[in-house]
């Protein structure tokens, strides 16, 4: 009979970060949702693949997915290879942040691929 191994003790998923307090006026003019979500779509590498509700996965991994929480919304990111990580997208300030922080995640990793495929190419020449 084979030897029974223990279960892995799970990391406690990150929190949903505090709110940096209420909307604002100013709050209201800016990105809207519709709008992340088609900027998300163009970003090279992510693949939309849930549609409604949206669900991006990244080199055939899942990636990004949304919640409500309060009637506020946050998206769920794996930026590692760890657990997904909380970021708030309610405002278009929050918004406009995890546009920045994805496309600056993606972009980086799609090009130290790049560059690995390039050093690996050298190196067989």
């Amino acid at each position: 009979m084979p030897e029974r191994v223990p279960m892995q003790t799970r990391v406690p998923r990150a929190q949903l970060p505090i709110r940096s307090g209420a909307e604002s006026a100013s709050d209201r003019v800016g990105m809207t949702h519709e709008q992340l979500l088609d900027a998300l779509r163009a970003v090279d590498g992510l693949t939309d693949v849930g549609r409604d509700p949206p669900n991006f996965h990244f080199r055939s991994r899942p990636f990004l997915h949304f919640h409500t929480h309060d009637d506020r919304i946050y998206a769920d990111v794996r930026f590692g290879n760890g657990d997904f990580e909380p970021i708030w997208a309610s405002t278009p300030q929050e918004r406009e942040e995890l546009l920045e922080r994805v496309s600056d995640h993606v972009e980086r990793l799609q090009t130290l691929k790049k560059t690995r495929r390039g050093i690996a190419h050298s190196r067989r020449s």
